[in-house]
């Protein structure tokens, strides 16, 4: 429950916030409803991870790959696909912390 939670909210407020909202949403969501560390951090990183990849591959084929590749090559890598790659385990890497965060928040208050 906590994935679909987690997916929708960023999912919304992306649209009107700063890019940073990945890491509050995993982390409030994680004070409120706490789960086990390993698994506030593997919902964290898998919600965030899903949310990035799937819109950044409805970009990359929208686009058919003319705008992720010219940024792939920006950043030195060889396609487009590499750069979703990248993206994804980022902010993933950021959404995963942040449930951790908010997991130890809500552990160290009780």
């Amino acid at each position: 429950m906590n994935f679909l939670i987690i997916f929708i909210v960023t999912a919304i407020l992306q649209l009107f916030t700063p890019w940073w909202i990945i890491a509050l949403v995993p982390f409030l969501i994680m004070i409120w409803r706490p789960v086990s560390s390993f698994k506030s951090f593997a919902t964290g990183f898998l919600a965030i991870a899903a949310l990035w990849f799937s819109y950044g591959l409805y970009l990359h084929l929208d686009s058919q790959g003319a705008m992720s590749n010219r940024i792939a090559a920006i950043f030195s890598l060889p396609n487009g696909i590499l750069l979703l790659i990248v993206t994804t385990v980022v902010g993933g890497l950021v959404g995963g912390l942040s449930g951790l965060s908010g997991y130890f928040v809500r552990k160290a208050t009780s």
